[in-house]
């Protein structure tokens, strides 16, 4: 890093801190501390900044309580039809925007059309494409027809923010929503302030406001937090919680993630076509290393892209094993001239895990006849050359939707879907599977679409999954009630703050 922008890091978050502590006497007001930056105020955007924002400017129809059921909230009630092809939402009456504006159908179709529309980027749009009409009978009525049954609609409803476009089209100043909090203020890159929303449906918080505080790395933010400046630091890893941990002034937990790290493959370069070299990459992949590195005890290994409790889990195909010796064999048998030069993208201020596991897999694929060159991006040229561009050869990466119905992450996720993924991956078979998969409400049937889905992972290996992420977090002990979604985003909404 250049003295420069290493200086211009520390004045920002001097004065982000500065602007902490004025409000470190301020009841009630609680302080969160995060080393991504947060660029703007769009919920379809779903990258690590943005997770603390969205639950808490915005709301959702409906959304999962601890045991994966949805509970209402913007939705009161739902029905289906006899044949599933369409859902009746009946809406919350009496809700208001942050601005004042009542609340209607009209700003559900409005959301709809924003996150249909490619030009603007939703991650939620290949999801909510299932979604083949929708109309609005009346001002609290929304009818959702499909072309086929979707039993994963309630995933899709989880991450379907609504926003009233009228007010909200620029979403790097803008944010007029429903939720428990109403922006105060956005300065990207240092702070933003949510108030609290005191005509919330739900009944106001008892906090009188959230700050979002970027840091420039995580040691500063926990610095804050043992001081007192903050009040809340989450996204850690083992080795960062367990001081904190033995210490009483402080409260340690985990929460739900639907975060899972992975290894992305740009099946666009040749001597990754080849599957005996990406056979190879795989035997080399050092989970257990990784794991118990991040999360210590709490650490566990992933083959398939999902944990053992969802229905498209098999444990046949969950075999994934690290050897050198069989990786060294398979690249040996694969046909292609040694050493491979390969890089490999990472983003260590997006996530300094990144790096790590490119620094591990490096050290280990030397040892095979692979030498990985670390491509280390800001998070814009890593997102570029990753989603946008797919100019990446190997990635250390991360996909969302891990942890809920396998339609979500398998028709939505960039690493996943189908059609147009970043892996440049193509496969009538897969296409088939995922689309079986997320079109019948018949367990059987879905449960026998994913097993092939596991089959075609776990021999073409486009995406080698690695580890779930746990949400590791540090709070003052004066903090209390804490929500987390089933993604593992921050809900603030009951949260007591008692001296």
């Amino acid at each position: 890093m250049s003295n420069i922008r290493s200086k211009l890091l520390s004045s920002i978050a001097a004065s982000a801190m500065a602007l902490a502590a004025s409000s470190a006497t301020a009841d009630n007001v609680l302080r969160l501390g995060q080393t991504s930056s947060l660029p703007n105020l769009n919920p379809y955007v779903l990258a690590p900044a943005y997770e603390p924002m969205v639950n808490n400017l915005y709301d959702t129809l409906t959304r999962y309580d601890a045991n994966m059921a949805p509970e209402a909230r913007l939705a009161e009630s739902w029905t289906f039809s006899e044949d599933g092809l369409s859902l009746t939402i009946k809406l919350r009456q009496g809700v208001t925007f942050h601005s004042g504006k009542p609340f209607t159908s009209a700003d559900v179709k409005a959301s709809m059309d924003f996150v249909l529309n490619p030009d603007n980027g939703a991650l939620i749009s290949g999801f909510a494409k299932r979604v083949t009409q929708l109309e609005t009978p009346d001002e609290h009525t929304v009818v959702m027809s499909f072309e086929a049954p979707f039993p994963g609609v309630f995933d899709l409803f989880e991450l379907f923010f609504i926003v009233d476009i009228e007010t909200s089209s620029d979403f790097s100043k803008d944010a007029n929503g429903t939720g428990p909090f109403k922006l105060a203020s956005h300065e990207p890159g240092t702070l933003t302030r949510l108030d609290r929303n005191a005509s919330y449906w739900n009944g106001a918080s008892s906090l009188e406001a959230v700050e979002i505080i970027t840091s420039p790395n995580q040691q500063a933010a926990l610095l804050a937090l043992k001081s007192g400046e903050l009040d809340l630091v989450t996204e850690l890893g083992w080795i960062d919680v367990l001081p904190f941990s033995r210490d009483e002034d402080f409260t340690t937990g985990s929460a739900p993630s639907g975060v899972a790290h992975d290894l992305s493959l740009n099946l666009k370069v040749p001597v990754l076509q080849n599957p005996k070299v990406r056979e190879a990459i795989d035997l080399g992949l050092d989970r257990e290393r990784i794991a118990r590195l991040f999360f210590g005890p709490e650490g566990t290994t992933w083959c398939l892209p999902y944990n053992p409790n969802s229905i498209a889990y098999f444990e046949e195909y969950d075999n994934c094993e690290f050897n050198l010796d069989k990786a060294k064999a398979a690249l040996e048998s694969s046909g292609e001239t040694l050493p491979i030069e390969l890089k490999i993208l990472t983003s260590t201020e997006l996530r300094t895990e990144y790096t790590t596991v490119a620094e591990i897999l490096q050290a280990d694929l030397g040892e095979i006849g692979i030498n990985l060159t670390i491509e280390n991006l800001d998070t814009a040229g890593y997102r570029a050359a990753y989603a946008k561009n797919r100019t990446y050869e190997m990635a250390s990466h991360a996909f969302g939707r891990a942890g809920k119905d396998p339609s979500a992450l398998l028709e939505t996720t960039v690493v996943f879907r189908p059609n147009d993924n970043v892996t440049g991956y193509e496969n009538p078979a897969y296409v088939e599977a995922v689309k079986a998969g997320g079109s019948t409400p018949v367990l059987e049937e879905r449960r026998a679409a994913y097993k092939e889905v596991a089959r075609i992972f776990r021999e073409d290996r486009f995406i080698l999954p690695i580890i779930p992420r746990i949400r590791l977090f540090v709070s003052q002990n004066e903090l209390s009630n804490i929500g987390w979604s089933a993604d593992g985003f921050a809900v603030f909404e009951k949260v007591e703050i008692v001296e």
